[in-house]
């Protein structure tokens, strides 16, 4: 059985990202506070001891003294971002999610130099079907007033990516390459939007060139192999990514499976094949897709004896997701032989 799951391997993301994981609240900066409204150095003072007294009230999940707090905040200096923030975050935690996205867009529109990421995700768990354009309007005008934060850059990619822009998202990792130069988070990230784009030549291209900087990358190898198979490449070309990484990790299972698999179901040479799948069920005895791949090629030696042993073995170790392959291979053990 091929697992086309390289454990050590990347893998092509069909859905965004954790919908652009939160963060945790930011220190407080007293002085950009003062730049965003002019307050007398007494107000200033009480302003930022009421908003890190209702930081820590919400940490300590005393939300009701926290909400006055803000609001002293809030008396002092409307146009407070951060304080909307709390805000969000108070009425998160009390699960009020209509006030929440409120207080996270009026922090946003306040603050949009920082205030995007949480009024971003408030719009991205919201169902409405325009939410992801406004999503993506927000992160875009954030980018205007702050086009080097490397962060935005790489959530507005990600975004990008999953609307199905792909171009877009291609030249905001320009953008972010531009600031921290060519490197492997940048291969794969173009690597995958390729992919995901349905153009696999192009993702192989991109792996390649990365390659070309750092041969011996078992992780790129491997992701070159999914890609291969993907775009229904030669078998040669195949084999011989199989073999680099193998010589690179000579005692990775998955791949020692995998090659196994493609060489025993697509006509090569089945000794070799029984050879690395030998070192598997060597290593892990008891893993279903390893012993479905031995007894498979038990069979297609002809060693029907072997082969039913094996597969049988992977039945009892197998789990929901690989189970109905193993029965597949079993059933048709069991029609050759009824045929006999």
């Amino acid at each position: 059985m091929a697992n086309g799951r390289m454990a050590n391997g990347f893998k092509i993301i069909g859905v965004m990202v954790a919908m652009l994981a939160a963060l945790p609240m930011a220190a407080k900066k007293p002085a950009q506070k003062e730049a965003q409204a002019v307050l007398s150095v007494e107000r200033q003072q009480q302003f930022t001891y009421y908003w890190y007294a209702a930081k820590q009230a919400i940490q300590q999940e005393r939300y009701p003294d926290a909400l006055v707090l803000l609001q002293f905040c809030e008396q002092l200096n409307p146009a407070d971002g951060e304080t909307q923030e709390l805000l969000g975050i108070l009425y998160d935690a009390l699960g009020d999610s209509n006030r929440a996205f409120a207080a996270y867009e009026k922090a946003f529109y306040n603050d949009p130099h920082d205030q995007w990421l949480r009024y971003t995700n408030a719009l991205l768990n919201s169902t409405a079907k325009d939410k992801q354009h406004q999503a993506l309007q927000v992160m875009e005008q954030a980018h205007r007033v702050n086009p080097k934060d490397e962060e935005l850059l790489d959530k507005l990619r990600q975004l990008y990516m999953f609307a199905g822009e792909f171009k877009k998202s291609l030249a905001v990792q320009d953008e972010i390459d531009a600031i921290r130069g060519y490197d492997a988070y940048s291969a794969y990230n173009r690597t995958n939007t390729y992919a995901i784009w349905g153009k696999p030549k192009k993702a192989i291209a991109e792996v390649d060139r990365w390659l070309a900087n750092e041969p011996a990358n078992v992780q790129f190898l491997l992701y070159r192999i999914e890609l291969l198979q993907r775009a229904g490449a030669r078998l040669k070309e195949l084999y011989d990514t199989y073999e680099r990484v193998l010589a690179l990790a000579p005692r990775n299972l998955s791949v020692l499976n995998n090659y196994a698999y493609l060489l025993a179901t697509h006509g090569g040479d089945l000794r070799k094949a029984e050879q690395l799948s030998q070192i598997t069920i060597h290593d892990e005895p008891n893993n279903p897709v390893y012993l479905d791949t031995y007894g498979w090629i038990m069979h297609l030696q002809g060693q029907e004896q072997l082969a039913q042993f094996y597969l049988n073995k992977a039945l009892w170790n197998a789990t929901d997701d690989v189970r109905a392959e193993i029965v597949a291979h079993l059933q048709k053990l069991n029609g050759n032989h009824e045929q006999k």
